[in-house]
C-alpha cells in the first residue's frame, strides 16, 4: 500500500500484485468516532481484497482525517458525495481498471448509494449497516452526546455548550448546513425516485449489483433492497452479525471477519486469508501532499512506521518540531482529530510537527500478529516514538518536543528522558507514571476519581444512590481501598529511601522526574479539574502534585471544563492554548529580533526555508 493523496482528500492504495487489476472498490468511511473505531479493520479489508486481486483505495473525505479542510466548512455532505466521485476516477485513472465496487459502512454506505446514483456505471453496491434516514441519524447522533454528557454532568463536569445548530456526538459535530442535507436523504426515496435527496440527479440504478449487510429482521433494509430490485439491480441481503465488537472503543475493536468474508465471497473474490496476506508500506509519491492556509502535509514512511509530516510555509527559527504520538488504539489524528487541528495551528505559528502511529496501530505495520495494546505500550511504545525523534532529527530538527494525551502522554515522558534530542514534554491527562494495562477495558466496572466521590459526600442524593444499591458499592470500595493503600505504600516508601536508601516500587517514578528534572526537559502535566490521572498524581507527588513545586523544570496544571478524552470542544481549545502557552513560555523563551505575533507565538519576519528531503535514513 501507498499514500495517496487527490482533491485534498489524504487516502491508501493497496495494490495487488498483478499488473492490471480486474476490478477496483473504494471503501466509503463511517462518521466521526465511527471512523476512529473501524480505521484498523478497514486497513485489514483493503488489505484482503488487494490480495485477493481487487485493487482498493480508502480515504479521508474532506475535513475528515488526514484530508484538508475543518468539519465547519461549509456544504460538507455535498463535498462528501463529490469526494467519493473523485475517489474513482482517482482509482481509475490511476489503475486503469473499468469495474468499481463502491463499499460502504454506517453513513459511508448513505453516501456511497447516493455516490452510485450520481456517478452510474458502479458495478458492485456494497452498503454495510447504512443509515438509511437521516433524519433517524441526526436523533442517534444527538441521543449519544445526551447520553455522554449526562455522564459527565453526573461526575460533577460542567462543560460548556457546543455551538448552536450543530449536531455531533464525542467530539465531532455535523454544522447546519450538512444537516439541512441530511435530514432529506431517506434511501428508500432515494432508491424509489432515482435521485437522492440533496443532490443532483442520478440515473435511477445505482449499480448493477447490491448486497445489503445489516442487524437480522431489519424491515427497512428489506424495502431497501426490493426498491433496488425494482431499479433492476440484483439485490441481496445478508446478516452483520459482529456490528457490536467493531463499532467500539478504537482500542478494542475487533474486524468482522464473517461479514468480510461475506463480502469477499460475494465480490467473487474468496474469503479472508489466516492469516493475513503480508503488506509492503511503500514511500508516498510528491503529489501526495496536501497544501493548506499555513503550510502542507505530507505522509512519510520509516523503519515500517507512518506519519504525516506538518510544516510550516514560514518557519520560525531554531524552533524545535513537536512529535505527536497515539492515544489508545486511535490512529494518528486523535480522538475529535485534535492532533491535526493542533498540528496546523503550530505551523500557523511557524512550528512543524509530525504525527505518527506507533507499530501496529494506524497504518504502521505490526511487530507481529499478536500484538495486543498492553504489549504495545509496556513494550515496544518508547522505542518506537524514539524512531520517530530520530526521523525528525535526519529531516532537519534537532529538537523535538513530545506531546501526546492519556497513553500518549505516558509515551511522551518516557520518550522524554530516553532520546537525548527531547527538549520538552507536554503531557495531557496523564493517566499514570508506569504502565499498568489500558485505563478502561470493556465490561470493567468505572470507578471515578476520588474527588468525584469526595464531593459527592457532600450529596445526600448521591448516598441515597449508593445505600439503594444503584452504585456498584463494592467495586467502588475495592478501587478507593487500592488508591488508599498505594497513596500510603508512596508516602512510606519516600520516607525508607530519604533514611536509608532503600528502594521501593515508587522510587522508580520518583527517580523518572527527577532525572528529567536532572536532563533540563521543560515537562508540563495539564489535568481536567476531574481527571482519573490525578489520583496517580496525589498517590506519588501528594495533592495536585505539590512536591514537585521546587522542581524548576517542571509544571503541574488543572484546566476546568476539560474531560479526559478532549471530546468537548471547550476542552480541545482550553488545551490547544495551554500548548501554545508551554512552547511560547517554556520552549522557546524569549526571542531576540524582528518578530511578529502569529497565533500568541513570536515568528520571524523572513523567507521560507527550502524542502527538507522527506525519506531520511534513520542515524
Amino acid at each position: 500500500m501507498r499514500p495517496v493523496a487527490f482533491n485534498g482528500c489524504s487516502g491508501w492504495l493497496h495494490g495487488p500484485a498483478a499488473l492490471q487489476p480486474d476490478m477496483g472498490v473504494v471503501l466509503c468511511n463511517p462518521f466521526g468516532y465511527e471512523a476512529l473505531s473501524v480505521y484498523r479493520g478497514w486497513r485489514e479489508l483493503a488489505d484482503v481484497l488487494a490480495a485477493r486481486g481487487a485493487v482498493t483505495l480508502r480515504f479521508d473525505y474532506p475535513g475528515t482525517g488526514d484530508s484538508g479542510g475543518n468539519e465547519e466548512d461549509p456544504l460538507r455532505w455535498r463535498a462528501w458525495i463529490d469526494s467519493i466521485k473523485a475517489a474513482v476516477e482517482f482509482l481509475r485513472a490511476e489503475t486503469g481498471v473499468e469495474r468499481v465496487t463502491l463499499c460502504g459502512l454506517r453513513v459511508g454506505a448513505t453516501l456511497a448509494a447516493l455516490a452510485a446514483q450520481e456517478l452510474g456505471g458502479v458495478d458492485n453496491l456494497v452498503l454495510l449497516m447504512p443509515v438509511i434516514s437521516g433524519k433517524a441519524y441526526i436523533r442517534e447522533l444527538e441521543l449519544q452526546q445526551h447520553t455522554w454528557l449526562a455522564a459527565q454532568t453526573a461526575l460533577g463536569l460542567h462543560l460548556d455548550e457546543e455551538l448552536p445548530h450543530t449536531v455531533g456526538a464525542h467530539g465531532f459535530r455535523l454544522y447546519p448546513d450538512t444537516l439541512e442535507l441530511l435530514a432529506k436523504v431517506d434511501l428508500e426515496r432515494a432508491a424509489e425516485c432515482g435521485a437522492p435527496c440533496g443532490s443532483a440527479a442520478g440515473t435511477g440504478l445505482p449499480a448493477r449489483r447490491v448486497l445489503l449487510q445489516d442487524l437480522a429482521g431489519s424491515p427497512r433494509l428489506k424495502r431497501l433492497a426490493a426498491r433496488y430490485e425494482a431499479l433492476g439491480a440484483q439485490a441481496d441481503v445478508q446478516f452483520f452479525g459482529e456490528y457490536s465488537k467493531f463499532l467500539t472503543d478504537p482500542s478494542y475493536s475487533e474486524p468482522p471477519r464473517r461479514a468480510f468474508d461475506s463480502v469477499l465471497q460475494w465480490l467473487g473474490a474468496g474469503t479472508a486469508s489466516a492469516p493475513l496476506p503480508k503488506v509492503d508500506v511503500l514511500d508516498a509519491a510528491a503529489s501526495a501532499s496536501i497544501a493548506f492556509a499555513h503550510g502542507r502535509e505530507t505522509p512519510v514512511v520509516f523503519g515500517g512506521y507512518v506519519g504525516v509530516l506538518c510544516e510550516p510555509q514560514r518557519a520560525l527559527d531554531a524552533a524545535p518540531a513537536v512529535l505527536f504520538v497515539n492515544t489508545g488504539g486511535v490512529h494518528r489524528i486523535g480522538d475529535s482529530r485534535f492532533t491535526v487541528l493542533m498540528a496546523r495551528r503550530l505551523a500557523a505559528q511557524g512550528i512543524a510537527s509530525l504525527r505518527m502511529d506507533l507499530s501496529g496501530l494506524g497504518d504502521s505495520l505490526r511487530r507481529d500478529a499478536t500484538l495486543t495494546l498492553d504489549a504495545l505500550y509496556s513494550t515496544y511504545s518508547i522505542d518506537d516514538a524514539c524512531a520517530g525523534v530520530d526521523w525528525l532529527t535526519a529531516a532537519g530538527y534537532p529538537k523535538v518536543v513530545m506531546a501526546g494525551v492519556c497513553s500518549g502522554a505516558y509515551v511522551s515522558l518516557h520518550t522524554a528522558l530516553a532520546h537525548s534530542a527531547v527538549v520538552g514534554c507536554a503531557c495531557i491527562n496523564l493517566p499514570f507514571f508506569k504502565w499498568g494495562g489500558a485505563r478502561v477495558r470493556p465490561g470493567a466496572q468505572y470507578v471515578a476519581p476520588s474527588e468525584v466521590y469526595r464531593r459527592a459526600m457532600r450529596n445526600p442524593r448521591k448516598w441515597l444512590r449508593l445505600l439503594s444499591g444503584q452504585a456498584n458499592t463494592r467495586a467502588i470500595t475495592a478501587e478507593l481501598a487500592r488508591r488508599w493503600s498505594a497513596r500510603v505504600a508512596a508516602r512510606v516508601g519516600a520516607v525508607l529511601e530519604t533514611l536509608v536508601g532503600e528502594r521501593t516500587p515508587g522510587s522508580a517514578i520518583r527517580r523518572l522526574v527527577l532525572d528529567l528534572e536532572r536532563k533540563g526537559v521543560q515537562t508540563a502535566l495539564l489535568y481536567g479539574m476531574l481527571d482519573d490521572g490525578l489520583d496517580e498524581l496525589d498517590i506519588h507527588f501528594g495533592p495536585d502534585g505539590n512536591r514537585l513545586r521546587k522542581l524548576k523544570n517542571l509544571s503541574v496544571q488543572k484546566i476546568s471544563k476539560v474531560d479526559h478524552a478532549l471530546f468537548s470542544r471547550c476542552a480541545r481549545e482550553a488545551m490547544m492554548a495551554q500548548l501554545d502557552s508551554f512552547l511560547r513560555e517554556r520552549i522557546l523563551g524569549a526571542r531576540s529580533g524582528s518578530m511578529a505575533f502569529a497565533g500568541g507565538l513570536r515568528v520571524p519576519q523572513r523567507r521560507a526555508k527550502p524542502r527538507r528531503n522527506l525519506k531520511p535514513q534513520r542515524p
